[in-house]
């Protein structure tokens, strides 16, 4: 598995934006449990959109990103990592 960082500049809002969010953010959180996405963010004046990245190689990556709705608003920057920490910690899943 490969990881990246993919910072994302949006461009300028219109209404055909704002109506591709609430589908981008479905579309992200799906990625998330299924473990392609780890963690997204975006910057509070929306000009900025920063996911981070599970995947086989960069042709998954690219995949991937063309399914965004908003893909067409989107102009990414690519920065492999070589890993990835966070201070979030989940808790332990129980099978009872």
């Amino acid at each position: 598995m490969q990881l990246f960082l993919v910072e994302f500049d949006i461009a300028d809002f219109d209404d055909d934006l704002a109506q591709r969010i609430p589908e981008q953010h479905e579309l992200l959180l799906r990625l998330m449990r299924s473990g392609t996405v780890t963690h997204f963010a975006v910057s509070v004046d929306r000009q900025k959109l920063w996911v981070f990245f599970r995947v086989q190689d960069m042709s998954e990556l690219l995949r991937t990103i063309s399914s965004f709705p908003m893909v067409n608003y989107l102009r990414p920057t690519f920065y492999p990592l070589l890993f990835q920490e966070s201070a979030v910690r989940l808790a332990p899943q129980s099978l009872n």
